[in-house]
C-alpha cells in the first residue's frame, strides 16, 4: 500500500531523544509516512523552515538560542500554514494551555511518550491543520463573492436610484405642464401621478426586499459555520463535527443557488460523484426546483410572490459531461425565468427530442423583453444568469434561443446535437434502500459524536442499539449477548476495529461485521474478519445498503 508522506521538521537538542523520536516513527505501521528533519537550535530550526516546505514540527521549547513560551511564539510567527506539536520535558498544564491557545495543535510530554500517541497526535495536527487552511481558504473566496455581490447590488441600486429620479423629473415637467394647460385638471393629474408612483414604488421596494433577504438567508448558515469553524479551536478537534458543518455549508449553497454560486472545495469541494461523466437530464431538472424551494407542479415558493413551476419531461438521453456544469447551466436559466417575473407568475420546464437533437427549454409569462434586450443576453458575457450557459452548450455544439416580446413572456430553448455515443443511455433511476428488518445491532466507536449519529440513523428504522466506547467494551457486550450484525469504527485505542472483527469472528465465523473508517478504504480491500467497510461519512441510505448486503452474503 502507497504511504502518503509528510516533511516534519523536529527542533530538538537532545540527540538522545532524537534517536529514540526517529525509533517510535519506524515502528509506525501508519498510511502517513513522516520524512523527519533535524536542527538542534531556533536558529537552525528557523532557517530550514525559510527553505525547505514542512507539513508539521515537532518544537522542543527548551533550546540552546531560546526557551520557553518565546520558543513557540517565533516558530508560529514564520510557520503560519504548518501545524506545531510541542514536546516539553515538563508536564506543565498552564504552559500546556497557552501554546495551544497561541495555535499548537498539541502538547506532548517526553517522559509519557510512546508510538502509539505519538503517531495518533501527529496525524491529527496535520489533518486538523490542512482543515484549518482548507476553511481559511474558503471563508476568504467567500468573504470576497460577497463584497463582489455587495458592490454589484450597490452599482444596480445607483442605477435604479438614477432611473427613479430621471422618471421623476419627467413626471414633475409633464406635472407642470398640464397645470398651465388646464388648471382645474391640474390637481387631478397630480393625485393620480402620485398615487401611481407609490404604487410603483412599493412594488420596487418589495422587490428589493425579497432579493435582500434571500441574498441574506443564502450566506447566513455559510457564515455561522465558518465562523464557529474558525473561532472554536475544540470544534477543529472533533473531525465528525468539522463535516457536520461543511456538509451545512454546502447545503446552504445548493438550496440558494438562485442568489449565490456553490462553494464540493474545502477541498475537496468538488465531490467525486459530481464528477461522473454522464448526468441524467430529467432528474437534475428536479433537484434545481428543489434547490430553489419550488415544486413541479403548483406550489408556493418559500417567500411572497408565487410561482408556480409546471414541467413536461420527456424520455431523453443522457448528457454528457460534469454533473455539477450541467446543474449551474439549469439553475442560470431558472434564475433568468425567475427574474422576469415580479409579482405572480408561471415558469414551464419541458424537455424533449427533435430528429437528432436533445431539446431543454423555460417559458415564463413574465414581463419579457425587448429585441434589443435579446441581442445582448445571447452574447457570453452580458453577467445574466445565462452566461454560464453559453460557454457550456458551445462546447457541446449546442445552440440557445430566446423567444420573447415585451409584456408576453419569454421562452428559453437549449438545442444539442446527439452524436449516438457519449449521449447513448438513458440513466436509470436508483430507488431508495428500503430498511431491513428489526435487527439488534452493536456500534462501536470512541466519538461519542458519531454513535450517537449511528444511533439516531438506525433508531428510525426501529433497530434495537447496543453501543460501545471502545474495542474492548464492544468485544465484552459482544460476549454477554447476541447481535445481527456488528458495526465498528476503524481507529480506536486499545483494541482497533479490525482488532475487534478478528476476535468476534474467532467467536462466531459468521457473525456479519461493518467497518466503519474515516480512511477512505473502498470495498474490496476488507481486511480479515471484516465482511464490509463503509467510508465516512455515510448517508442513512448508505448505511441501509450496507446493511442489506452485508446480511445477504
Amino acid at each position: 500500500m502507497t504511504h502518503a508522506i509528510v516533511d516534519v521538521l523536529l527542533i530538538e537538542d537532545n540527540p538522545d531523544q532524537v534517536v529514540f523520536l526517529r525509533q517510535l516513527l519506524g515502528n509506525s505501521d501508519a498510511l502517513i509516512e513522516f520524512r523527519l528533519h533535524t536542527a538542534g537550535t531556533l536558529a537552525d530550526g528557523l532557517a530550514l523552515l525559510a527553505g525547505q516546505a514542512f507539513e508539521l514540527i515537532l518544537l522542543d521549547l527548551s533550546l540552546p538560542d531560546s526557551s520557553g513560551l518565546e520558543t513557540f511564539v517565533r516558530v508560529a510567527e514564520v510557520a503560519t500554514e504548518v501545524a506545531i506539536v510541542v514536546l516539553s520535558g515538563t508536564d506543565d498544564v498552564v504552559l500546556a494551555v497557552e501554546t495551544v491557545q497561541l495555535g499548537a495543535q498539541d502538547y506532548l510530554v517526553k517522559g509519557h511518550l510512546d508510538n502509539h500517541l505519538l503517531i495518533r497526535s501527529m496525524q491529527y495536527a496535520v489533518e486538523r491543520k490542512r482543515g484549518q487552511l482548507q476553511l481559511k481558504r474558503a471563508y476568504d473566496e467567500l468573504e470576497s463573492r460577497v463584497k463582489e455581490r455587495t458592490g454589484m447590488l450597490q452599482q444596480a441600486n445607483a442605477r435604479l436610484q438614477k432611473e427613479i429620479a430621471e422618471r421623476k423629473r419627467a413626471e414633475e415637467e409633464t406635472l407642470e405642464s398640464n397645470r398651465q394647460l388646464a388648471s382645474a385638471l391640474g390637481q387631478l393629474h397630480v393625485t393620480r401621478l402620485q398615487s401611481s408612483e407609490h404604487s410603483r414604488m412599493n412594488e420596487l421596494a418589495s422587490l428589493a426586499g425579497d432579493l435582500l433577504n434571500d441574498f441574506n438567508d443564502a450566506f447566513l448558515p455559510v457564515l455561522a459555520s465558518c465562523e464557529l469553524l474558525m473561532s472554536d479551536s475544540q470544534i477543529l478537534a472533533n473531525p465528525l463535527k468539522v463535516e457536520n458543518y461543511v456538509q451545512l455549508i454546502q447545503r446552504s449553497a445548493m438550496e440558494s443557488a438562485a442568489v449565490v454560486e456553490r462553494l464540493r472545495e474545502f477541498q475537496n469541494r468538488q465531490p467525486q460523484e459530481e464528477e461522473s461523466g454522464v448526468v441524467a437530464l430529467n432528474a437534475l431538472v428536479e433537484q434545481v426546483i428543489a434547490s430553489n424551494g419550488l415544486r413541479a407542479g403548483h406550489d408556493e415558493r418559500v417567500s411572497t410572490p408565487r410561482i408556480d413551476v409546471k414541467t413536461e419531461l420527456s424520455s431523453v438521453p443522457a448528457l454528457a459531461g460534469s454533473k455539477a456544469e450541467w446543474r449551474d447551466a439549469l439553475q442560470g436559466l431558472l434564475s433568468n425565468a425567475l427574474e422576469a417575473i415580479p409579482a405572480q407568475g408561471t415558469i414551464s420546464i419541458r424537455t424533449g427530442l427533435c430528429a437528432d437533437h436533445l431539446l431543454l427549454s423555460f417559458t415564463d409569462d413574465g414581463i419579457g423583453m425587448s429585441d434589443e434586450f435579446k441581442a445582448r443576453l445571447l452574447e457570453p458575457g452580458h453577467g445574466s444568469g445565462l452566461d454560464g450557459v453559453h460557454s457550456l452548450i458551445d462546447r457541446y455544439n449546442g445552440e440557445i434561443h430566446i423567444e420573447s416580446e415585451p409584456g408576453n413572456g419569454s421562452t428559453v430553448t437549449i438545442s444539442l446535437p446527439l452524436d449516438g455515443k457519449e449521449n447513448a443511455e438513458v440513466l436509470p433511476q436508483i430507488p431508495p434502500v428500503a430498511a431491513p428488518q428489526c435487527l439488534r445491532i452493536l456500534v462501536v466507536d470512541d466519538e461519542p459524536l458519531v454513535r450517537e449519529v449511528i444511533a439516531i440513523y438506525l433508531g428510525e428504522d426501529n433497530h434495537i442499539i447496543t453501543t460501545a466506547c471502545n474495542g474492548r467494551e464492544g468485544l465484552e457486550k459482544f460476549n454477554a449477548d447476541n447481535f445481527d450484525v456488528v458495526l465498528t469504527d476503524r481507529a480506536m485505542p486499545e483494541m482497533n476495529g479490525e482488532q475487534l472483527a478478528v476476535e468476534i469472528k474467532r467467536r462466531n465465523p459468521k457473525q456479519p461485521v461493518i467497518l466503519l473508517t474515516g480512511f477512505g478504504e473502498s470495498a474490496g480491500d476488507e481486511p480479515m474478519g471484516v465482511d464490509l467497510i463503509v467510508s465516512k461519512p455515510f448517508t442513512m441510505n448508505t448505511l441501509r445498503s450496507a446493511i442489506s448486503r452485508c446480511l445477504a452474503a
